[in-house]
């Protein structure tokens, strides 16, 4: 069975409708389901036929405003085909993403572990790892931030950041903080220099607002895949509470990696400073968890 048919089976269960029933609330959706009936519907329950792709994203957008996805039910299938998307992120993501991502191969045996870096003990060292890493693929001087204030930043509850470690060797980092929106917006504008977050800027765990990915890199694709699929997790399991996730890059390779994943563009300039071309990003968590790359690789 599909996954879309064991959404379509579980949300049923959870509403009390018969297969009619729900026809006939699809149908007042969209124009996509005009023409919908009960054996189409019983096709795609158990996996005899699939919806086309147009009619994929409207059901997902349906169970996401019906917060059907909220429930255990539906989180374990949605989680299920997020851990799918390793090995297609493996491949997409190739030297083309020369600052965001290495390319050096796994000499040394033995499995590298990920880490959220608020737990983990021998954290200090790793801090000053990401800083050297993010200092240098960005244009000299531009990049501010100091290992304590990065560590202020990722201790705060609402924040999620992650590496990836083989015995104390730093082999990638996904640094994602939660904003207020109108902050974001500040940022993605350059109307703000992203180094200048305060304690008052960020949310509280259970309030909503927008998650800043202010650092991405991995040592090779696999491990920045790994990063990825944790993020992707992380968001659909919190998705509540996350109007926005938004990007501000000063790098070329940050504006390619996001194409087709549901973030848009909103601001682009150069800095006259730095020299830098910058592209602010935002878009609705929604966007992001089904964009259409996402929904055709594991959906």
């Amino acid at each position: 069975m599909n996954p879309i048919g064991k959404l379509l089976i579980a949300y049923r269960k959870l509403s009390n409708l018969t297969q009619k029933q729900l026809v006939e609330e699809l149908s007042k959706l969209s124009n996509d389901f005009k023409a919908l009936n009960t054996v189409t519907l019983s096709r795609w329950e158990t996996g005899t036929t699939s919806p086309a792709f147009n009619k994929k994203k409207s059901l997902l957008n349906f169970f996401t405003l019906k917060k059907c996805l909220s429930k255990d039910i539906c989180q374990d299938i949605i989680k299920n085909q997020y851990k799918n998307l390793y090995e297609p992120l493996s491949k997409i993501f190739t030297k083309n993403y020369q600052y965001l991502i290495g390319n050096l191969p796994e000499h040394r045996t033995g499995k590298h572990s990920l880490y959220v870096l608020k737990d983990f003990n021998q954290k200090k060292e790793h801090f000053e790892h990401i800083i050297d890493i993010e200092t240098a693929t960005n244009s000299t001087n531009y990049y501010t931030l100091t290992s304590d204030h990065l560590e202020g930043w990722c201790e705060h509850p609402s924040s999620f950041c992650i590496i990836a470690e083989r015995k104390k060797q730093h082999l990638g980092h996904f640094i994602m903080v939660k904003i207020k929106n109108h902050i974001a917006e500040e940022i993605a504008h350059y109307r703000r220099s992203e180094f200048s977050l305060t304690k008052d800027d960020f949310c509280a765990l259970n309030e909503n607002g927008t998650y800043f990915v202010h650092a991405l890199y991995g040592r090779n694709p696999k491990i920045a895949a790994e990063l990825n699929v944790e993020i992707y997790l992380h968001l659909f399991e919190n998705m509540d509470y996350i109007d926005n996730l938004m990007i501000f890059s000063t790098r070329t390779d940050g504006v390619l990696l996001t194409k087709d994943y549901g973030i848009k563009v909103i601001a682009k300039g150069e800095d006259e400073h730095y020299g830098f071309k910058w592209h602010g990003m935002i878009s609705p968590i929604s966007d992001i968890l089904f964009s259409d790359t996402v929904v055709k690789l594991v959906f």
